[in-house]
């Protein structure tokens, strides 16, 4: 059975070891390193809440939530080991984070990803829809 629990500065050197291994894989390929895993993890506690996901006292999850107080919350960085993955986890944790903030008075919540990640699938299956005012503009420098 998966436990819940909201993270502690603690948890930060686990938190970053499994943001790391994840966000490095295909088609995320962020390189980080040990160091700037720890500093984005740091700053995700800045910004709000980190929810773990526990399968018999192994970390097997995260979820970080920004811009808790408001009417909308965001959802900063979501990551469910990859063995873990497809096995109810991340919808356990989302649904916990949906009610929690439910509760709270949150109207909405939103989330960034790519239509190639597979998180894109997950989120559509959730009611998540896209957002059509707001879009991401890129420029390469060069």
């Amino acid at each position: 059975k998966m436990k819940i629990q909201k993270a502690t500065k603690k948890d930060l050197k686990d938190i970053a070891e499994l943001f790391l291994e994840e966000s490095n894989k295909k088609p995320y390929n962020q390189n980080y390193t040990i160091q700037t895993a720890k500093l984005r993890v740091n700053n995700m506690f800045n910004f709000g809440s980190i929810f773990l996901a526990f399968d018999n006292k192994r970390l097997v999850g995260f979820i970080a939530i920004a811009g808790e107080g408001k009417d909308e919350i965001y959802i900063d960085e979501f990551w469910i080991k990859a063995e873990y993955q497809r096995r109810g986890m991340g919808r356990e944790l989302l649904k916990f984070v949906q009610n929690k903030y439910k509760k709270k008075g949150v109207k909405s919540i939103s989330v960034m990803t790519s239509r190639k990640a597979g998180a894109f699938k997950f989120y559509k299956k959730f009611k998540f829809k896209e957002n059509k005012e707001d879009v991401i503009l890129k420029k390469a420098l060069k």
